[in-house]
């Protein structure tokens, strides 16, 4: 029977994954750490289900593919790396099944902003999984280092080996695709970063997939302030969620995130149910989408 039970994680007995292998533990190395800020499926809210598992989600249901047949061509915005001289390298000695294959770097209203994908090239789905950066100026120097959760379409049914309960953890499936975003890095140009270190962490369990929520259709609407997304999260489960919310990614061409809209709600979806949404609006709709739902169990 399924309860309700919050999937931090730390407590049970788990075998943990990261791709960090420095010494000298820092901030956000651990994997699954429970109080990472803005990490989708944290103190049981779990980022998962709904589509898509190509690349970049480019051609799947839930994908928004381009509809006049686009084609990728020799230009910036079609690359998989913004901007193009960027060099992008996962930490020294690291290891693991998560592979960075797409990256924007831009200026905010707020300060730069990064956008990342993710697949997972592994055999074992990643839990709880979460990203850090640090950033280089073009001398080799630390401009400072970030971590956000990543989301994820995918949700596991786990048993806590010591409390026996059943709880819902939010996973990047094998071959799947999982994407963050990274904002507010104030007082850095982009044109100051030469250099972006990448590493996660993340579980490995022994857990098995569940139908859980799913984005339905998803329309592009215009607005006053860009573009936002009309869809709808579905709830398969057969008991009742809380807060749903979903976060939707423009893509180019090549699957790389541009940007984020997102969308919340503070009521309950019944078993079955669905929840109509319309996200904020941005000015960089892209020619295709990915969308991560998540909720509270």
């Amino acid at each position: 029977m399924l309860t309700k039970t919050l999937i931090v994680l730390a407590a049970a007995a788990l075998f943990a994954a990261s791709c960090s292998s420095t010494s000298g533990a820092r901030e956000g190395d651990a994997a699954g750490t429970g109080g990472l800020s803005g990490t989708p499926g944290t103190g049981g809210v779990a980022g998962g289900g709904g589509g898509g598992g190509a690349a970049g989600g480019l051609g799947t249901v839930d994908a928004g593919s381009d509809a006049d047949g686009t084609t990728c061509g020799p230009n910036d915005d079609d690359a998989l790396i913004v901007p193009a001289n960027l060099e992008i390298s996962l930490e020294p000695g690291g290891a693991g099944v998560l592979d960075l294959y797409a990256l924007t770097l831009r200026e905010g209203p707020d300060g730069l902003d990064l956008y990342a994908a993710l697949k997972n090239d592994g055999a074992v789905p990643a839990c709880d999984a979460a990203l850090k950066v640090q950033l280089f100026d073009t001398a080799g120097q630390p401009l400072g280092e970030w971590i956000n959760g990543l989301y994820t379409r995918d949700f596991y049914l786990y048993t806590l080996t010591d409390a026996g309960a059943t709880t819902i953890a939010a996973c990047v499936g094998p071959g799947e695709v999982t994407m963050t975003n990274i904002s507010t890095m104030s007082d850095i140009a982009v044109g100051d970063v030469a250099e972006v270190v990448y590493y996660y962490s993340y579980f490995a369990l022994d857990a098995v997939p569940v139908d859980a929520l799913r984005v339905g259709a998803v329309n592009a609407v215009n607005t006053v302030g860009g573009t936002s997304y009309a869809g709808t999260v579905v709830n398969d489960l057969n008991t009742m969620v809380s807060a749903p919310s979903v976060a939707i990614f423009p893509l180019n061409c090549a699957g790389r995130p541009l940007g984020i809209a997102n969308a919340s709600d503070a009521n309950e979806v019944p078993a079955g149910g669905s929840w109509a949404f319309q996200t904020t609006s941005l000015n960089t709709p892209g020619v295709a989408y990915a969308a991560f739902p998540a909720a509270s169990f």
